[in-house]
This record gives structure tokens, sequence and C-alpha cells, in this order.
């Protein structure tokens, strides 16, 4: 005996778009003529499509009023719905749209200040290789700005200086690194024996207020720093003023690495437990176009490479 199949949840509509799609230009122009002209058809088949959908309904839609033709109370109701059901199929086309013209994509990825100045250019720019028919659009902003401009919907990705925990959003961490405190080579805190306990006496070279790194950087140090002590720069400038032996500073070694193998910084070691930090990026859980797929997709490469 076959087991009775469930029913369809939504089972199949008997009328259809192009009908309403018709009956919406009658509706609009009460006059079928015009409505014909608009829609390209003849009169007489524009009429038969509204008498087909009187005759699926049981109910009367226009009425006759000389030339023009008039709404009943039900046609009224019913243009209301066939408005909403066609700006809802035309949501549908647009998504269709986005979706089939690759070639037009467009991706806006914001990033934190740190990623934006050490990592973003080398992670972007195989996959703008690889997609030159992307549009990306850039922006860099502090960590609680990232975050709410993904919410909103003003960035597709963001790449930030640590994971983001919210709701509806997902994240790849693509590389993590610890902090290291760092200076020139020829800073006189390079040869102290006592550098740990002599830090305090030298000037600090802080990352912007609101980064991740900028706070993960202060727990770091600790007691080490001294806040009138203190230069506050754009992340660039930090990393050149570090060269240059303008201060010291705490920095995430993957983003120094090089320097510390050229020998052009030196590494301090503090006292404690170390303190991590995580590259990550993240974007919202929804439908997403080809092109913030395709990046997507990069990113979790990235995240592969590294780990």
């Amino acid at each position: 005996m076959r087991t009775p199949q469930p029913r369809p949840r939504h089972p199949r509509p008997r009328i259809t778009l192009d009908q309403l799609h018709t009956f919406l230009a009658v509706a609009e122009r009460e006059h079928v003529t015009a409505a014909a002209e608009a829609l390209g058809l003849s009169q007489g088949s524009v009429s038969g499509v509204v008498r087909r959908l009187e005759a699926t309904l049981g109910l009367p839609l226009l009425q006759r009023v000389g030339r023009n033709v008039q709404l009943t109370d039900v046609g009224r109701a019913l243009r209301q719905l066939a408005v909403r059901v066609l700006e809802d199929v035309g949501q549908i086309e647009e998504l269709r749209a986005g979706y089939l013209a690759f070639e037009r994509g467009e991706l806006t990825v914001a990033a934190g200040r740190v990623m934006g100045a050490h990592r973003l250019s080398g992670w972007l720019a195989p996959f703008v290789a690889d997609h030159p028919e992307i549009n990306v659009r850039l922006a860099l902003a502090p960590m609680r700005s990232l975050v709410t401009m993904l919410i909103e919907g003003r960035a597709d990705i963001i790449l930030a200086g640590s994971s983001v925990r919210e709701p509806g959003i997902e994240t790849v961490v693509l590389e993590h690194t610890q902090l290291v405190t760092v200076v020139a080579a020829h800073h006189p805190l390079a040869s102290s024996k006592t550098a740990v306990r002599d830090l305090v006496t030298h000037r600090h070279l802080a990352h912007e207020r609101g980064s991740a790194t900028e706070a993960l950087a202060a727990h770091a140090l600790g007691t080490h720093v001294d806040p009138e002590n203190t230069l506050e720069l754009e992340e660039g400038a930090l990393h050149a003023a570090l060269l240059a032996g303008l201060g010291f500073a705490a920095m995430p070694r993957s983003v120094v690495q090089q320097d510390i193998t050229d020998g052009r910084l030196v590494m301090i070691p503090l006292p404690g437990r170390s303190v991590s930090q995580s590259f990550a990026a993240a974007r919202r859980r929804d439908l997403h176009t080809p092109a913030v797929e395709a990046f997507w997709e990069h990113l979790k490469r990235i995240a592969v490479d590294q780990s």
C-alpha cells in the first residue's frame, strides 16, 4: 500500500503573473485600449486575459462606464495585492540579475587600521588580479565602526583585528599572531640590559584609538607605559616612526617579522603571559552576490594557507 504523500504547503496558484500584470495595466489606466497599447498587445488579447482572470476568481473585477472601465470593490482590493506581488517578483528578478551579471559585480570591503596598513593590500591584490571585472570599493574604520558598517549593510565583508561575535555574523580567522614589544636596532633600549625596566622612561608609540590592536597593546604593555610620554600615530606612520627609532611599540609579530629577521627591529621580551591577536574576516549570514562569494572563498583559502 502506497504511503500518501503530504500535500504541498503552498498549493499551485490558479492565477498567473501575466494575468496580474495585464489586469494592473488596465486598472491603472481604467481603459482597455490604453492598457493594450502600453503592453504592446491587441485590445482583444487584453480583454481576454481579464475575462479569464474574472472567470478563475468567479468575481467581477471591472465594470464598463462608457468607453472606460472602473474597478469594482474587489477589483480595487486585487489591484493593491497585484502591486505587492509584482513588486516582490521585481525584487526576485533584481536578485537574479545580480547573480547572473557577474561582470558587473561590486564588492565593498572595510578594514581596520592595522589590517589596512599592513595586510589588506597583500591579501586583496591576487583577488583583484584574478577578477578584474569586479569593482572593489575600500574603506578603513575603527573596529566598532566596522561592525556597524557590516550589520547595516554598508560593507559586504570586513577585515578586523579580532573575531566578530555578533548574531547573524560568520567569521573566518585569517591569521593568528602574538603581540611583541619592539624597538629599532639603533634605539638605546635595543642594547640595554634593563630594557624592560627602562621602557617606562622612553617614548611609547601607540596605535590609533579604537582599533583592536590598540586595546590588545595596552593589555600587553600594562604599566610599562608612561601616558605622558605616549605618541598616538596613524598605522603607516607608526611603523615608519618605529623603524626611525622614535620609540617602542607593541606590534603584531606577523606584521614586523621581516623587520626582526632582517635586524631592523629588536624584540624586548616582557614578563608574564603573551597576548595573542587574530586577524579575521566577517560577513553577514545572508544571501550574497557572486562577487562577495568569490572574495569570501579567496579569504578562506588564505586562512588555510596561514594555518
